[in-house]
Order: structure tokens, then C-alpha cells, then sequence
């Protein structure tokens, strides 16, 4: 049997303690215009992509930002990647995710982060917990048409990395980062507690990861249909 060639990774809530600032960010940019989002809670708000979080707020927005520009929306990006990149020092990596990462790396096999941030944010990520150099690709909602869920990110990954899905893995947190995985042809290993995050195998936290590797993980699935591969790529800078 093959073995497994590359691992795509999510990088918020997977590999980094993120989430957190990432709330934060968005309720400083909130409560500096007067915007109350409490009846939403964090769940809308986890591991969505920020333009997707402009389309549930912009009705309570428009009326508050100064329209220099008449874009209201890319003020309110702005605003909140600024907050973040500002106190990116503060994220931490997660139990297991380093130790993961080099063990792949000294393996040879190819890595891919895989997020639904915009570039700056994932590059600040993987730079403050020590990994960015591992990587060989980066694919951010700066390189996509379509963020997760759909399927468009991963495929651009696997066609980086020169990859099929069958020789690869995602590994994710969320919902829309499952069903994004799932949709370019992945299997999936969901790390965390999150529940309706649907996927192949399931992990606590990635300390259990070498061990899950060396039993599950390294092993390719047999050739079937692939999805069609992207002939761009969002390579690391």
C-alpha cells in the first residue's frame, strides 16, 4: 500500500490557540462602533471566513463606519485584521501541533496550511508558534474564490503540493473546514471536541498524533475518482 505524501492543515483552533484573539479582534471593532453582537455568541463567528461575518453584521455597520472610501466593508476588514496582527504575539500553539509538524517534516512528507484567514493573519500565525518554515504551501482566503466550506482551498493545496487526494489528509476543527476537506476529496481527521465536525478519524488534541500516524494515518486509501485539481496555487512566500 502507498503511504501517505502530504497533510493539509487548518491553522486557527487547530495548530494555534486562536480563536480567542480572533473574537476579540471582532468585538473591539464592534464595541468601537456601537455594535451589539452578544445574541450571536461565538459559535457563528468560529471558523468562518470574515466576509462571510460582514454579510451576518453589515446591516448593523452600514450605518455606523465613515464612508470615505464607500467601502464600508473593506473598513471593517481593515479594522479588525489590524486589531489581530497587532496582538498576534499573544496566540499560542496547541498541545501536539509542533511536535506533529516536525514529525511529518522529518518524514518528508509535504505540508500545506490551509485557512480561512486572510494571508497576513496566517503567515503572524505560523511565525509566532515557530512553524512557518515547515511549510510548503500556504493557501489563505487571500487565494481563493470560494473559502471554505467549499471545496476550493484544499484543492488548491493538493495541486501545490502535486498531490492526490488519496495520498493526502486534511486535519481540522470545524464544520466548514471538514466539509470543505471532504468536498475536494480528503480524508479528514477532526481534532478537538466539536461534534458535528464530520470526519474520518478523530483525535482529542494532537498529542495522540504520532501515535495515530504510525497506525492509521500513514497509509494511503486505494486510487478512486479525484476531484479535480486547481491548476493555481497558493505557494508559501
Amino acid at each position: 500500500m502507498n503511504r501517505t505524501r502530504a497533510m493539509a492543515w487548518d491553522v486557527d483552533g487547530t495548530l494555534v490557540d486562536s480563536e480567542p484573539l480572533h473574537l476579540r479582534a471582532l468585538q473591539s471593532v464592534c464595541d468601537a462602533h456601537g455594535v451589539d453582537i452578544t445574541e450571536y455568541g461565538d459559535t457563528p463567528f468560529v471558523g468562518v471566513a470574515i466576509g462571510d461575518v460582514w454579510r451576518l453584521l453589515a446591516t448593523r455597520f452600514e450605518s455606523k463606519f465613515v464612508q470615505q472610501s464607500g467601502n464600508v466593508e473593506g473598513e471593517f476588514r481593515r479594522a479588525v485584521t489590524r486589531y489581530y496582527l497587532e496582538h498576534s504575539g499573544e496566540v499560542r500553539v496547541l498541545p501536539g501541533a509542533r511536535q506533529a509538524l516536525e514529525h511529518l517534516s522529518s518524514l518528508g512528507v509535504s505540508l500545506a496550511a490551509v485557512s480561512n484567514s486572510e494571508r497576513p493573519i496566517v503567515l503572524a500565525n505560523l511565525k509566532t508558534i515557530g512553524v512557518l518554515d515547515l511549510f510548503q504551501v500556504v493557501v489563505s482566503l487571500d487565494d481563493v474564490g470560494q473559502p471554505k466550506p467549499a471545496a476550493e482551498p484544499y484543492l488548491r493545496a493538493l495541486a501545490a503540493m502535486a498531490v492526490p487526494a488519496r495520498e493526502a489528509w486534511a486535519v481540522e476543527d470545524s464544520v466548514s473546514g471538514a466539509r470543505s476537506a471532504r468536498a475536494a476529496g480528503l480524508r479528514v481527521l477532526i481534532v478537538g471536541e466539536d461534534e458535528m465536525a464530520q470526519g474520518d478519524q478523530r483525535l482529542n488534541d494532537l498529542r495522540d498524533f504520532q501515535q495515530w500516524w504510525t497506525t492509521t494515518g500513514s497509509q494511503s486509501r486505494p486510487a478512486q475518482h479525484e476531484s479535480t485539481q486547481l491548476a493555481t496555487t497558493g505557494e508559501n512566500e
